[in-house]
């Protein structure tokens, strides 16, 4: 699954929902752009992370959700690079 971001949360987070991470772990891998910069989660470290508490309600009538903080962290192995190509 693909996820383009515009802006980290305090410089180095990003928001993503928690229907979004069971998606990725169903399709095995998430990989997450920003700007020029791209990061590859694949389903063990998709495993790791916990969604916030918190229950957000959807604007748009659609599903509500609960934020998982992903810190952002750019890949800089070659093996990982160009997994997605867009």
């Amino acid at each position: 699954m693909k996820k383009k971001v515009k802006k980290l949360w305090k410089g180095q987070f990003v928001s993503v929902r928690d229907y979004e991470i069971e998606k990725a772990k169903s399709d095995g891998l998430l990989c997450i752009s920003f700007g020029e910069s791209k990061m590859t989660l694949r389903s063990q470290d998709l495993d790791r992370l916990q969604p916030s508490s918190q229950i957000f309600k959807s604007k748009t009538g659609g599903k509500d959700y609960r934020l998982v903080d992903v810190e952002f962290k750019p890949d800089t192995d070659k093996s990982q690079q160009g997994l997605f190509n867009e």
